[in-house]
């Protein structure tokens, strides 16, 4: 599950960098690019880790809160961009995931200190902690362009979600290459 998260989110990362930054002239693009992201994603967590069997790293709910959460998101892209609802909401949304991609990044780089009991080998993945940093940098950038808002955040923002989108992807292609996640 872990894989796939980190391979299809960079799309709806990617192109809404692209918007910030100007160069989608339609934002139906950027729409359509994360309503099939969001889908996705919400496919991912119904038909759960048992039927892509994958080495989960932590708890399988853990992660598939955490993918939810990601596909709101998506989701709320696609509804600002096709059917132009308020920017405020996603970017106070992104605060919310913020805060909340923070305490992930803690449970994926420190799970196993703080989780373990009776010896048992806690959730520790640099790869996931990693992923969830950048992404906890996204949800920042994104809450302090939309949410105030700050008109001069807008390049920032842009450069930053696209080049943090490309450490993702690509931390997802190393995984698919065999880089354990564990």
């Amino acid at each position: 599950m872990e894989v796939i998260f980190l391979l299809v989110l960079p799309a709806a990362l990617w192109a809404q960098a692209w918007y910030f930054l100007g160069l989608y002239t339609n934002p139906r693009t950027l729409g359509i690019i994360s309503g099939t992201v969001a889908i996705t994603l919400v496919g991912l967590v119904a038909f759960g880790p048992e039927s892509f069997n994958p080495v989960v790293v932590g708890s399988a709910s853990a992660l598939g809160a955490f993918v939810l959460l990601w596909a709101i998101y998506a989701a709320l892209v696609a509804a600002v961009a096709l059917w132009g609802f308020d920017e405020r909401t996603l970017g106070f949304y992104a605060l919310f995931l913020w805060v909340v991609s923070l305490l992930f990044t803690g449970y994926y780089f420190m799970g196993g200190t703080l989780l373990a009991s009776g010896g048992t080998a806690g959730v520790q993945s640099a790869i996931m902690g990693i992923a969830t940093l950048l992404l906890t940098v996204v949800a920042a950038l994104v809450f302090f362009y939309l949410g105030p808002p700050f008109a001069r955040m807008r390049q920032a923002a842009g450069w930053f979600e696209l080049i943090l989108s490309i450490i993702i992807a690509v931390l997802g292609g190393l995984a698919v290459l065999g880089l354990p996640l564990d």
